[in-house]
């Protein structure tokens, strides 16, 4: 019984999923917080990279994506948000 249960974890683990814990959805999920402070986006406070647009909780919170921005979008990334495309100009 031990040797199955083991079994079942590392066939979980092997895929990149374990069977329990706080992990982010296979599924896509709108963005609701801020990448930069963690709070309520408000949808006048966004800035367009790389053909997504990616929302902000305040004024402060954009030039700070700006000085990094793939940590923040690996932050999104990393908690299933996968950001809305951009208007086309």
């Amino acid at each position: 019984m031990l040797n199955k249960a083991l079994a079942t974890m590392l066939v979980f683990f092997a895929l990149g999923t374990a069977p329990l814990g706080n992990h982010a959805s296979a599924q896509s999920t709108e963005q609701k917080l801020c990448p930069v402070m963690g709070f309520d986006i408000t949808r006048e406070l966004f800035t367009d990279y790389k053909g997504k647009r990616i929302y902000f909780c305040c004024p402060d919170c954009p030039p700070k994506f700006k000085k990094s921005p793939e940590k923040y979008m690996k932050k999104l990334l990393d908690n299933g948000v996968v950001p809305e495309d951009a208007p086309q100009a």
